[in-house]
């Protein structure tokens, strides 16, 4: 019988693989499969997260060698778009040239320094505001302003540098490093596991830009497990499913985990045993409100109901047919993250990614981009501009319009529980701390490749 759990697992709920058995749409190959590697990482000190000179060696050593997600494809679908990506340690211009080929070039003027754009624009050429100086799209030199002044300038060298550029599923990404591994070699299994879920076919929608009163480390740890449910979101404790969530890390792949966390099971922390029609009525209640609930059929549970409810509800907003998508595609939430900072799901309920990075100069702070994405219109035309929303460090979710209230509260419960985690790292003493081994073992995973960057010589000289 195929391993589903690591044998030291004493929860009394349900593992996920026990949990979608019996579902009557049938999970994939892909999600009937467990996979686990020990990783001797019981804990790191709390310096991780509030010293800034660890994050100058994260500046040094890591950012710039890893693959960073940009932005979208659909972002710059012209040439002459272009995206401003402050990467840390680095702004950048993510351009569409005439040949259609996106290149990242650094955003900084070769005359004097100056940044050449401040914002997400179009242009025709890359002109700096201070003197004039231009490059053409694909980096090549345009116009010198009093070019007799400027004898040592040779045409042919004083291009715009450039960093790597990547693409995948309609993701842009770029690194720093020009002896880093390709991208597909990166990536290694998510393609895989994407080959039937094409990030090509949608396009992002809305971006919430959230600015996190806590580290870039501390805002992804509290995404990557399902743990923290029973004290930052006990309102799910019915139907959550954290404690049959399953956490996936395969041996040798030091960049991509996952978790399944199922819906319609109610936590092993919950205080009494509920039946399958008292969790339904808590997942429904917690959406819609106090109202008239539906019976569920004789012998159905509440996760097969939500989702046929999914499939139904999100077949007629998409214009799509999902009636064959398993329950566990319509449903439950599999997410996948890409080290360092990116975190991607792969679920009909869940059509959201997830960017952390670190405000320059501020270990204490980090920006939390929220992707939303649609389909593609069907007709092949280009689909709407993304919709951009900007909250500050005390602003709502749940009141910016750009969620459903229940959702935004999720949110903000985060934010804030994130700002209480920081301070408390901050404040509360030296001694480091610890992560289970099991449900914490994507944080673990994170910290061990993260040890391996820095251990690594500095390849960039931190930012001034």
């Amino acid at each position: 019988m195929p391993k589903i759990a690591p044998a030291y697992r004493a929860s009394p709920a349900p593992a996920y693989q026990d949990v979608i058995r019996d579902d009557p749409h049938p999970a994939p190959a892909l999600f009937t499969a467990y996979s686990e590697r020990a990783i001797d990482v019981p804990g790191v000190p709390r310096a991780r997260y509030t010293s800034p000179e660890f994050a100058k060696a994260e500046l040094e050593r890591m950012w710039p060698r890893v693959w960073q997600v940009a932005c979208r494809e659909e972002q710059i679908p012209e040439p002459g778009d272009l995206v401003v990506y402050e990467s840390p340690g680095a702004s950048l211009l993510i351009v569409r040239g005439g040949d259609d080929e996106i290149r990242a070039f650094y955003n900084s003027c070769l005359h004097r320094g100056m940044r050449l754009c401040a914002q997400d624009t179009s242009v025709r050429q890359l002109t700096c505001p201070f003197h004039g100086f231009s490059w053409n799209l694909d980096g090549g030199l345009a116009h010198v302003p009093a070019r007799w002044d400027f004898p040592q300038i040779e045409e042919a060298k004083f291009r715009l540098p450039q960093a790597r550029v990547g693409r995948w599923g309609g993701f842009v990404f770029i690194n720093r490093d020009p002896d880093a591994p390709p991208l597909h070699e990166y990536l290694a299994n998510l393609p895989e596991h994407f080959a039937d879920w094409p990030r090509e076919s949608v396009y992002l929608a809305r971006m919430i830009h959230k600015t996190m009163n806590a580290n870039w480390k501390t805002c992804i740890e509290g995404f990557v497990e399902s743990f923290h449910l029973a004290g930052i979101h006990s309102q799910a404790l019915p139907f959550g499913g954290d404690a049959s969530t399953q956490y996936d890390v395969w041996p040798g792949n030091e960049t991509i985990s996952r978790f399944l966390e199922p819906v319609g099971v109610q936590s092993d922390q919950y205080p009494r045993r509920l039946s399958e029609q008292e969790i339904l009525d808590a997942s429904l209640r917690t959406i819609f409100g106090d109202g008239p609930l539906p019976e569920l059929p004789p012998g159905m549970r509440a996760r097969s109901f939500i989702a046929n409810a999914t499939r139904a509800a999100m077949s007629a907003a998409d214009g799509r047919d999902y009636s064959g998508l398993s329950d566990t595609e319509a449903a439950d939430a599999m997410q996948y993250s890409v080290f360092p900072n990116f975190v991607l799901f792969r679920s009909l309920t869940y059509p959201y990614a997830y960017r952390f990075t670190p405000v320059r100069d501020d270990p204490h702070r980090a920006v939390f981009d929220f992707m939303i994405f649609r389909p593609k219109p069907q007709d092949g035309s280009p689909p709407p501009e993304t919709e951009h929303v900007h909250l500050g460090p005390d602003d709502s979710f749940a009141d910016c319009g750009a969620l459903p209230p229940w959702l935004g509260q999720i949110y903000d419960q985060d934010s804030v529980g994130l700002a209480m985690c920081q301070a408390g790292l901050r404040d509360g003493g030296g001694a480091d701390v610890i992560f289970s081994a099991y449900q914490e073992v994507r944080i673990r995973h994170l910290h061990e490749t993260l040890t391996r960057y820095l251990a690594m010589p500095p390849l960039c000289p931190p930012p001034a």
